[in-house]
């Protein structure tokens, strides 16, 4: 079950330790340019092309996903299911071979899960994972994830940008620092309105998640992320996950609850 649970959670969870709790931001310096790929950068405020990503309306969202987990040591797949609903609750239901095992629902301040394998149920604190995965579990950072989102941005901060000298590509980057000093980046084709990447990194815990957007699909007036991956690199390992979109809705009301069985006891 714990193994279960720390897979689960940790593939939802990709956020950095406290960088969902930062309020200031100052400047991250600037990368030298190379004689290959000449950068030209700027400051910038809000108006740019991620606060456009960042500030598209949405309320409900429904996804299927079959979802590849690697860590070095093992392998395996199985099938996801998320129901969210924005600022308010968050549905994962984990199978394997069409059989549900694992379903958790997230608030903004608690998780409850049920393991219908063992038949047991427990609910945590958000906080609590912080210390159980060493990354801040952040309901919003994962809505963030699947849609394709700007993690952590803050759209009243002052950000550096950097762009190639043929015009074809663009970074931005910032510095928030909420206890720790975690480095966004987020990278995009100016041809595009949507990220190709986004880069968080905290160097206080030898840490850096990548995530890298390869296709996407038009739902609405949005663009979707079809077809996630997800790189983790810390200190004791490497872990990767791929999120295939099978299934997906956007703005259908979900409805979003989790049952616990008369007959589950806690989970130990």
């Amino acid at each position: 079950m714990k193994m279960l649970l720390l897979v689960t959670i940790g593939m939802l969870s990709i956020t950095i330790s406290s960088c969902a709790r930062s309020n200031t931001a100052s400047i991250n310096p600037i990368a030298q340019a190379t004689p290959t790929k000449p950068i030209v950068t700027e400051l910038i405020n809000k108006t740019s092309w991620i606060d456009s990503i960042h500030s598209q309306s949405w309320r409900w969202m429904y996804g299927k996903y079959t979802t590849n987990y690697t860590d070095g040591s093992r392998s395996f797949s199985f099938k996801t299911s998320l129901k969210c609903s924005k600022d308010s609750a968050l549905n994962a239901l984990v199978s394997f071979a069409s059989i549900p095992i694992f379903n958790a629902l997230a608030t903004p301040d608690s998780l409850i899960y049920v393991n219908k394998k063992d038949r047991c149920y427990g609910k945590q604190p958000i906080a609590s994972f912080k210390e159980l995965l060493g990354v801040e579990l952040s309901m919003k950072n994962i809505q963030e994830l699947f849609l394709g989102f700007p993690l952590g941005y803050k759209d009243s901060a002052m950000y550096t940008s950097e762009f190639n000298a043929l015009g074809d590509s663009t970074t931005m980057s910032g510095i928030l620092d909420g206890g720790k000093p975690i480095e966004y980046r987020y990278g995009s084709s100016v041809k595009s309105p949507r990220l190709a990447w986004q880069r968080l990194i905290s160097p206080e815990d030898s840490t850096e998640v990548l995530v890298q957007y390869d296709q996407w699909v038009k739902h609405g007036l949005m663009d979707v992320p079809s077809l996630i991956h997800v790189s983790i690199k810390t200190k004791e390992q490497n872990i990767h996950v791929m999120l295939t979109y099978d299934k997906f809705e956007l703005n259908s009301p979900q409805e979003i609850y989790i049952q616990i069985p008369d007959d589950y006891a806690p989970c130990k």
